[in-house]
């Protein structure tokens, strides 16, 4: 617990005196002045905005990451089983050459140092996850989709849209996931995580962190079909095959063949 506290500690201290001063005093100024160079800068700040607390991770709490297999350079559609607080930071960590958009509950676009700035910096699709806000949530996916079908970014997802409270693959929310893939028909590579469903919330971090083992495969990349009433069924295998990879890793099996 005294690793796990320490490690959130330094974290914070890292967000609010480096992220946040950096954000706040030099991307955010120079993205006034050059809106199109900052984005590009963004990829290189993000992923090592990432590794830093992973870094942290390892040094401080112990925490180990295993990772099996790659996701290319080529602009793609990323989606991830979701389990803990840290998914998103494994993610930025193993993805390159494109800035990359997650959907991100838009009370999280104020009032968190150095995480704020960066999501209205990158125009994450902000959504609010309720009935009334369904049709702005779609809206607000489909124009993320649509810089990344322009070659402005890539789009990463958790199509479960919730934490998995046992670190099983919960239900896919697909009517996002459909928007993704019919407004950019990208190849699409799944990320499944596992040993750290028990760190789901920043406070779980705070007392559970240390000594976490963290095992990442990917797989893929998979065409998306032409014919956007085949999405379903598309997205249904994606499902089913990171369930097979979930079962896998717990087994013990090896990275099969991706395709």
């Amino acid at each position: 617990m005294t690793r796990s506290a320490v490690f959130v500690l330094v974290y914070l201290a890292y967000l609010i005196l480096f992220m946040g001063f950096v954000q706040r005093f030099i991307l955010i100024p120079l993205a006034w002045l050059f809106p199109v160079p900052v984005a590009r800068f963004l990829v290189p700040w993000s992923r090592l905005s990432a590794a830093a607390p992973l870094v942290l991770l390892r040094i401080i709490a112990g925490v180990r990451i295993s990772i099996e297999g790659a996701i290319g350079r080529e602009n793609r559609v990323v989606i991830m089983n979701h389990q803990s607080v840290i998914d998103a930071l494994i993610a930025y960590r193993v993805t390159r050459g494109y800035l990359m958009l997650i959907p991100t509950r838009s009370r999280y676009a104020w009032g968190l140092p150095g995480v704020s700035p960066y999501i209205r910096m990158a125009r994450f699709p902000l959504i609010a996850q309720t009935r009334q806000s369904l049709r702005t949530d779609l809206e607000a996916i489909a124009e993320a989709a649509d810089r990344c079908r322009r070659g402005e970014a890539s789009f990463f997802i958790f199509p479960e849209g919730h934490r998995s409270r046992d670190g099983s693959i919960l239900p896919f929310m697909i009517r996002g996931l459909r928007i993704v893939l019919a407004h950019a028909p990208l190849p699409v590579y799944c990320m499944v995580g596992d040993g750290m469903w028990h760190i789901r919330t920043m406070a779980d971090t705070f007392t559970k962190a240390a000594g976490t083992r963290i095992r990442i495969r990917i797989i893929g990349p998979f065409q998306p079909p032409a014919e956007e009433s085949q999405i379903p069924d598309f997205v249904a295998s994606l499902r089913e095959r990171m369930i097979q990879t979930l079962e896998d890793m717990r087994a013990g099996r090896p990275l099969r063949n991706a395709v």
